[in-house]
């Protein structure tokens, strides 16, 4: 991504267009900002939250046609745009001829978003609107998982998903908000900084009450996350840096200490189910259903690896082996096989996990903090006062670290479910990497015009 205008404060506010709508004035960035806040604000308490945002940059792409069409988008966003639609034609052209309406379903989402890419780049939103909108997100997932469990009285925190997919996203939310205190220690208030410890902690105390264990693993890239964030910061900042690390690693441990007993129970719980299922075939436990889950996708995608069964091929034959006694009946509870590459493989053969690699990899080569990346940035920047400088540096290091948090942790995420097959995966993920891109292109590129 070119680098041409982190020369003034400019490049921490990029300028706003400002047309009117029947003699109101409308601001398209102030839509490109609202949406960047509902996002992740509203994505895990209210239904469809995660949805909200996604219709406001909808139908802002929409009324603007008349404008960011005009506005040619660089080469990164265009590989992004590309990645994004080809994700969304493996649904259609990948997929069998039967359940036609739920394959267009999916397919809409990746073309939809291809607008509310390009209307972004045009028009991008402030890195503080989506700072905000994973603040109260936070604050948001954690009350209502509070409620749920001790004021409702049920066993798992869901919010208004199912509780795998709630407390997964939440998991993400804390570690972008916990990022964000990291890459602007220094910009904070203590009473700031309280609040945002305060809604990490929240969110992860929602990740842990709705007992979803795959997505913890994702926690093993925050070493990997944080190191960015050391490798860049000045010998001046590190003693206040590692104490900033410190009081994260403290908040991540609180609310597993504090369901000790509920953690060890589900862990205890999950090696009798692999033990008894190792022993006995036993599939019907949480653990055994997965387990043989993934011995029947594995099955059915060496029998067509280049292609796949397709969704309803898939159903069929999973099916007739269960009646033929090779599988367990449990496996047909589900449509999916609970592993995102192996289902995958199993329906879309060899051709579908390699764009489902690629739809991971691509995001990932576009946003990673590179140290060549930083560099560039500090070297444009140098023109600009210390303060400021320092300022828009820590704004592009957070955006680039969250893009890049965004896809890690989906990785993990999918390797206990299928994220995909649920519209809170497909659009948490389209759309945050629409926004933290936008975003980050508007922090270094020049606005157009």
């Amino acid at each position: 991504m070119p680098l041409n205008s982190l020369s003034s404060a400019d490049a921490l506010a990029p300028r706003s267009v400002v047309r009117e709508w029947h003699g109101v004035p409308l601001c398209w960035n102030t839509l490109s900002n609202t949406a960047a806040f509902m996002l992740p604000a509203l994505a895990l308490w209210l239904p469809s939250g995660y949805s909200w945002g996604a219709v406001v940059l909808l139908l802002a792409s929409l009324a603007s046609l008349h404008r960011w069409p005009r506005h040619r988008p660089d080469r990164d966003t265009l590989v992004l745009a590309a990645t994004i639609l080809a994700m969304g034609l493996v649904w259609v052209l990948q997929s069998d001829g039967q359940g036609s309406s739920a394959r267009w379903d999916k397919f809409s989402k990746y073309a939809l978003a291809l607008p509310c890419l390009l209307f972004a780049v045009a028009y991008p939103p402030s890195y503080k609107a989506l700072r905000s909108g994973l603040l109260v997100g936070c604050l948001g997932a954690g009350l209502i998982a509070l409620w749920q469990v001790y004021g409702q009285g049920l066993d798992r925190a869901s919010g208004y998903t199912n509780a795998i997919q709630f407390g997964n996203l939440a998991l993400l939310l804390a570690a972008m908000l916990a990022l964000a205190l990291m890459c602007h220690v220094r910009a904070f208030s203590w009473g700031w900084m309280g609040l945002y410890a305060i809604a990490v902690l929240l969110a992860l105390q929602a990740s842990v009450l709705s007992l979803s264990r795959g997505g913890w693993l994702a926690l093993l890239w925050l070493p990997l996350l944080c190191w960015p964030v050391l490798r860049e910061c000045r010998a001046t900042h590190q003693r206040q840096l590692l104490g900033m690390l410190a009081a994260m690693a403290l908040l991540v441990a609180l609310p597993l200490l504090s369901n000790t007993a509920t953690i060890k129970q589900r862990i205890d719980l999950m090696g009798s189910e692999v033990a008894a299922y190792q022993s006995q075939g036993e599939a019907s436990s949480s653990i055994g259903h997965r387990l043989e889950h993934w011995r029947l996708a594995w099955y059915l995608g060496q029998e067509k690896p280049l292609l796949g069964w397709g969704d309803a091929g898939y159903k069929q034959e999973k099916a007739r082996l269960v009646d033929a006694g090779l599988f367990d009946v449990s496996t047909t509870y589900y449509d999916h096989a609970h592993n995102e590459v192996l289902d995958m493989w199993a329906k879309r053969g060899s051709l579908g996990v390699a764009m489902l690699l690629l739809f991971y990899a691509i995001p990932l080569a576009l946003f990673w903090p590179s140290a060549a990346r930083m560099r560039r940035v500090r070297q444009h920047l140098q023109p600009m006062p210390a303060a400021t400088a320092d300022q828009a540096a820590s704004a592009v290091l957070w955006l680039r670290l969250c893009g890049s948090a965004i896809v890690l942790m989906y990785i993990t995420f999918g390797f206990s479910q299928v994220f995909f097959a649920h519209n809170s995966g497909t659009m948490s993920y389209l759309f945050m990497l629409v926004l933290f891109w936008a975003a980050l292109h508007g922090l270094e590129t020049r606005r157009p015009d």
